[in-house]
């Protein structure tokens, strides 16, 4: 850990207002951290690992973070727009309200978590697995699914329109609110219940 890096942190456990634009944190393994309205922008974060650490209204436009690990971290309202996350790895992490912006997340693994109200409109989310995740009032408008897996994850209230599941695993979802008549569900797989649930929104009669 950069000396300055380490002085800055031994005041307590929360960073606030800070700048590390540009700023080289490559390898840093972070621990019970706080950081709240900090800028990331264009920093060097690859192979980074967080546990238990928390940012909140954090800016990590253009930052590059592949190879980057977090576990139990949360990014709350953040800004990942343009931002490099190639090979990352996301376990049980919380990204409540964070928007993604042209940024690519198909190399991304994704292990349970809180995904609720994020940002994902347009995304190529192609063939993740978002088995166990919460993404409850998510926008995925436009967004590329094909061949995702949902298992187990909270649907509740997305918002769909335009997005593409062609051959995604819907079943064990709560897929509540997802009308069929908005998104391509070409090849998609479902239970009996959900393809029922999807006959009432086209208006057919069963029996």
């Amino acid at each position: 850990m950069p000396g300055w890096f380490a002085e800055l942190l031994a005041d307590g456990e929360e960073v606030v207002g800070e700048d590390f634009v540009g700023t080289d944190l490559r390898g840093l393994s972070l621990q019970r951290l706080r950081f709240a309205k900090c800028r990331f922008d264009e920093a060097s974060l690859d192979e980074v690992s967080t546990e238990a650490c928390t940012f909140t209204e954090c800016c990590f436009d253009r930052a590059e973070l592949n190879g980057s690990s977090h576990l139990r971290s949360a990014f709350v309202a953040c800004s990942f727009n343009r931002t490099r996350l190639t090979g990352a790895t996301l376990t049980d992490c919380k990204l409540t309200g964070s928007v993604f912006a042209d940024t690519p997340l198909r190399s991304v693994t994704i292990a349970g978590g809180d995904w609720t109200a994020v940002s994902l409109g347009g995304a190529d989310l192609r063939e993740l697995d978002f088995s166990d995740v919460k993404l409850v009032d998510a926008n995925v408008v436009g967004a590329r699914l094909d061949r995702s897996v949902f298992s187990r994850a909270n649907l509740r209230g997305m918002r769909w329109g335009q997005a593409s599941l062609k051959d995604a695993d819907l079943r064990g979802a709560n897929i509540e609110g997802l009308d069929p008549r908005v998104v391509d569900l070409t090849g998609a797989r479902v239970e009996m219940e959900q393809a029922i649930a999807f006959a009432q929104y086209l208006g057919l009669r069963i029996g």
